[in-house]
């Protein structure tokens, strides 16, 4: 008896845990985002020579900072959302001698088209006809 009761318990925590990959339909999702979104004119602002503190002001607090590698700074995001593909960037700050040196990555192109899902798609678009229409 205890050998079945471990057995349908086993199995049952294995179908489970199967269905967190699954996507089912009319089933809202949230969207979940991780780490630090970098832009463009976040990295423009980035000037050779500057401080550690003055690159922090500019981007924002770095996400990861190797302790074997103090002057290396990691900047990587992740988006997923709720109905999409999955977004990421990853962005490295370098610094020589204690100043901002360069950066390695690149950043997302056109963010908000490939994060908003259709249907906020579809009612932007529906919001802009309107505004369109009434006018």
């Amino acid at each position: 008896m205890p050998r079945i009761t471990t057995l349908l318990l086993l199995s049952a925590l294995l179908a489970l845990s199967g269905c967190s990959s699954l996507r089912f339909p009319g089933v809202y999702r949230i969207d979940i985002p991780q780490g630090n979104f970098v832009t463009e004119d976040m990295l423009s602002q980035l000037q050779p020579g500057m401080t550690p503190d003055q690159v922090r002001f500019a981007l924002g607090a770095p996400t990861l900072i190797d302790p074997f590698t103090p002057n290396v700074w990691f900047y990587p995001m992740t988006y997923r959302p709720g109905k999409g593909d999955k977004v990421t960037q990853k962005i490295a700050v370098y610094f020589d001698g204690g100043s901002y040196s360069r950066y390695e990555g690149q950043v997302i192109d056109d963010f908000k088209a490939k994060t908003s899902g259709r249907d906020d798609r579809e009612l932007e678009q529906k919001a802009e006809r309107h505004k369109e229409d009434s006018e």
